[in-house]
């Protein structure tokens, strides 16, 4: 099973295509984006699947705010419509080389995909052996960045990695407790990951960038150094804190994201039971779907269980601002992350979504959440168990004015710390300290200033 949407954006529920000459979207904030006098020209490997492009520490953080700060992107990625299986087309006002997904379903469609992606992988290492790259990077895939480490160790280039979730232990994680469609091929694909990532990719990158402290933490105990990893925790984009309040529905619940199993979501479904006790109007309303159809159909099983077919919504991906305003409209919103290693690294984007906009959260404990619902003000953290879920959540409902207060905590928090505008700042300055290129006075010049302006530490 995948779970290239561990942590969705709100601007990921719209699944797109990649389109050939599409242009890159303009924010609000857009206008003082202005390109600076140094220019870098990075490859990009993007893995994750279909839709991987929508997220938003691609299609903002990169795209946009990196690219004008002087980094020339040339970009490979999945496409997620069916199509030509290696096509070069435009994306963001960039070169893409967009991998196409096979029309047949079933094995046979699997089977063809996993061609393509290696037939991929040889076509991204010719391309780094003959590009003008001065840097390659690869996210969140293996084979090809053990071959785009060859490659640009012959070129004399750099290469960085990007770890945004922790795949390799996923797919073991997913054979061992039954997710996986092929357990056994789950398992092998998994430990071969795990010993291709440990041994030969984070060894010989020249940096490595993690989603999380915890991620960092978690590869420093495979020995990898701190010295080499920087976390970039996931931001939003500053049109978010412009939207404006919305009557909010009474004793409503919401969840944005996927539904995949290992979220445990029926722990949700089970709080609402125990919520309706006091409060017997209370709704759920996820605003998502499955990786596969398997997760929603387990989950549906588990509503119809407790008996609250009509009191819990499966809307599916939605359009953003279809989910912009729904999220603007509940009570209360959650933000659940099962306690099992492989979710403990994440980087929770719905939690910073949520209080950008301006509702109050109930989040369980986890490294990252704890500190943020501490340091903010902007909800409850609770243990993981359906009966504290419910004990927050009608806390919540029998207190409408303290949970606006926290949910206008929760904006100015994200103001102060989790714009991507605060955030570029200091991931240019760490590609610039990583590619100082003799001969090039502007590059030297601007990378000078970036660093200068860079002494926030993120959390």
């Amino acid at each position: 099973m995948s779970y290239q949407g561990a942590q969705p954006s709100i601007t990921a529920l719209t699944r797109v295509r990649v389109d050939q000459n599409a242009p890159a979207p303009r924010h609000p904030e857009a206008a003082g984006d202005q390109p600076t006098e140094a220019r870098m020209r990075l490859l990009y490997v993007v893995g994750g699947g279909p839709g991987i492009a929508d997220r938003v520490d691609i299609s903002d953080l990169f795209a946009r705010r990196l690219a004008a700060k002087g980094l020339e992107i040339d970009w490979v990625m999945d496409d997620p419509s069916p199509g030509p299986a290696w096509r070069k087309g435009r994306w963001m006002n960039a070169d893409a080389y967009l991998i196409g997904r096979a029309r047949r379903g079933g094995l046979p469609g699997r089977i063809a995909n996993k061609l393509r992606d290696l037939g991929a992988d040889l076509q991204t290492f010719w391309l780094v052996l003959r590009g003008d790259y001065d840097l390659v990077q690869v996210r969140d895939k293996f084979l090809v960045a053990v071959l785009a480490l060859i490659a640009a160790r012959i070129r004399g280039i750099r290469f960085t990695y990007w770890a945004s979730y922790p795949f390799a232990e996923c797919r073991i994680l997913d054979a061992r407790e039954g997710r996986a469609r092929f357990p056994i091929l789950s398992l092998i694909g998994g430990r071969l990951a795990s010993w291709l990532l440990y041994r030969i990719i984070l060894p010989n990158a020249d940096r490595i960038f993690v989603q999380s402290q915890r991620m960092l933490e978690d590869f420093r105990s495979q020995g990898i150094p701190e010295s080499a990893m920087t976390p970039v925790p996931m931001g939003i984009g500053e049109h978010l804190l412009e939207y404006p309040s919305l009557p909010v529905t009474p004793r409503t619940v919401l969840y944005l994201g996927t539904l995949n199993l290992v979220r445990r979501l029926d722990t949700l479904v089970e709080a609402l039971a125990i919520v309706r006790r006091d409060f017997p109007d209370a709704r759920l309303i996820f605003v998502g779907d499955g990786d596969v159809p398997e997760d929603r159909r387990r989950l549906e099983e588990a509503i119809q269980a407790f008996g609250l077919g009509e009191a819990v919504e499966i809307t599916g991906w939605r359009p953003a601002a279809e989910a912009h305003e729904r999220v603007r409209r509940a009570a209360v919103c959650v933000s659940p992350f099962y306690p099992t290693p492989i979710l403990l690294s994440t980087s929770p984007t719905k939690l910073i979504e949520y209080m950008a906009l301006q509702r109050p959260v109930v989040a369980n404990e986890h490294p990252e959440q704890s500190i943020i619902i501490a340091e903010s003000g902007a909800g409850l953290c609770v243990p993981w168990s359906a009966e504290d879920f419910a004990q927050a959540i009608a806390r919540l409902f029998a207190d409408p004015e303290a949970a606006e207060a926290m949910g206008r905590r929760g904006r100015e928090y994200v103001r102060s710390k989790r714009l991507y505008s605060l955030i570029a700042e200091d991931v240019a300055a760490e590609y610039f300290r990583l590619l100082p290129r003799p001969g090039r006075q502007a590059t030297q010049t601007a990378a000078a200033g970036i660093v200068q302006s860079s002494k926030r530490k993120w959390r």
